[in-house]
């Protein structure tokens, strides 16, 4: 009998921590997860600085993202309004997930996707694995463990 061989697939990702995010990105499953800081009120002027995170950390290319928004966070409409006209997001987000852990969270984003309507197919979880399967079914994404 032959020895029995074991492999082990390192998956790769590199992340980045900035004042009002973190963003971790996963290569193989072509995911970008993007942790907001918890506590904070998002105002144009904030999303604008976060959206900017993000066409600086992945550039000019197509991916899927976890938009993990946790318990304890506010933001405007006008935030809302400003992310779903983002042209960047229009061009290269294939599908958003939205993570929330909170009832008042759940309620605005619901919102947010049923009224506001995105051009950016998205839904909304509450279980961040939920939320990577999803994503695997909108294309062609290896699997991620986290």
């Amino acid at each position: 009998m032959g020895q029995g061989r074991s492999t082990i697939k390192i998956l790769s990702m590199i992340s980045k921590q900035y004042e009002l995010a973190t963003l971790e990105y996963h290569e193989e499953s072509n995911i970008l997860v993007y942790r907001v800081k918890q506590d904070i009120e998002i105002d144009v002027q904030e999303l604008g600085v976060m959206l900017q995170y993000v066409e600086e950390f992945i550039g000019p290319k197509r991916h899927y993202a976890i938009l993990d928004f946790g318990e304890n966070l506010l933001t405007t409409s006008e935030a809302r309004e400003r992310y779903a006209q983002w042209p960047y997001g229009q061009k290269y987000r294939i599908a958003d997930a939205f993570l929330v852990r909170s009832l008042s969270l759940r309620i605005v984003a619901n919102f947010f996707i049923n009224v506001t309507r995105p051009k950016i197919k998205t839904k909304l979880f509450t279980d961040e694995h939920a939320a990577i399967e999803w994503l695997q079914k909108q294309g062609e994404v290896i699997n991620l463990v986290l």
